[in-house]
């Protein structure tokens, strides 16, 4: 363990990046913030306390470097958004990377299936069909494996976004738009579930019992690990993706972030405590 913080956050194993805000983009294993439970794409928060969450990297390396404690407690979440990609006729997903630890998009057609996706150049890959990857080759070998097959991408993004504009018109028309989109997103997923599921009655039950209750209680982790005891083959999985996660809004000075935990950490010597 460095005897100060003046390598920080290097020094203890991980590295930062972002214009701001400042997020984790990798972490060495058997550091002391992995053993601290960071990981690759949490947001940073705090630091000792101090609100940090919309600071670039080099403020809040200024801040940890100047605190007492060795190293300075930090407060984060997890950033890292899932991404499904269906591939191309070609069986192609359209988007390339470089670099190893972080694996940075480098280029991605907004045509591309990566692109429709979501996917960006500039946004960094650290989860690969739900595996954590830090080298270029482990990444590629594992994308090339799902050719042909939907990706599914743990993405960090930070590649530039589209802003949209909107009219006062349009602004008017926001909320009864929005009420007739979620209708038709509705219909659509009741005619899929009509699809799949017309000859299993049972499972259809289990599924909108299911539903109901995370619509009353917003438990987003809780979905997630009930869908695939109910949606066991890969047909009946179909439906997972047209199923939308959004947790119940949190309370002020309450952080979550779905569907990942949130860690807020606290190095001490010879261990971590969570608060």
């Amino acid at each position: 363990m460095p005897s100060t913080n003046q390598g920080w956050p290097e020094d203890f194993g991980f590295q930062l990046g972002g214009n701001g805000p400042s997020y984790i983009l990798s972490v060495e294993e058997g550091s002391s913030a992995h053993l601290a439970g960071l990981q690759a794409g949490d947001q940073v928060l705090e630091i000792e306390g101090h609100n940090v969450s919309t600071l670039g990297p080099q403020a809040v390396i200024t801040i940890a470097q100047t605190q007492k404690n060795i190293p300075p407690s930090i407060g984060v979440v997890s950033r890292i958004q899932q991404m499904d990609i269906i591939p191309g006729p070609d069986g192609r997903f359209g988007f390339t990377i470089v670099g190893d630890c972080p694996l940075l998009v480098e280029d991605c057609s907004p045509c591309s299936p990566a692109g429709r996706a979501g996917l960006r150049a500039g946004d960094y890959v650290m989860e690969v069909n739900g595996i954590p990857v830090r080298q270029h080759e482990t990444a590629a070998a594992l994308i090339k494996a799902s050719q042909g097959r939907t990706l599914r991408l743990g993405v960090l993004c930070l590649g530039p976004r589209q802003k949209h504009s909107i009219s006062i018109e349009d602004s008017q028309m926001g909320g009864e738009g929005a009420r007739l989109d979620r209708k038709h997103k509705a219909l659509e997923f009741n005619r899929k579930v009509d699809q799949i599921l017309g000859d299993e009655p049972e499972v259809k039950e289990k599924l909108f019992a299911v539903l109901k209750q995370y619509a009353a209680e917003k438990r987003v982790e809780w979905l997630a690990s009930v869908l695939p005891e109910i949606l066991t083959t890969d047909e009946h999985r179909q439906l997972i993706s047209s199923i939308s996660m959004h947790p119940r809004k949190p309370p002020k000075k309450c952080i979550t972030c779905p569907p990942q935990a949130v860690i807020q950490a606290r190095w001490i010597r010879g261990g971590l405590a969570h608060r």
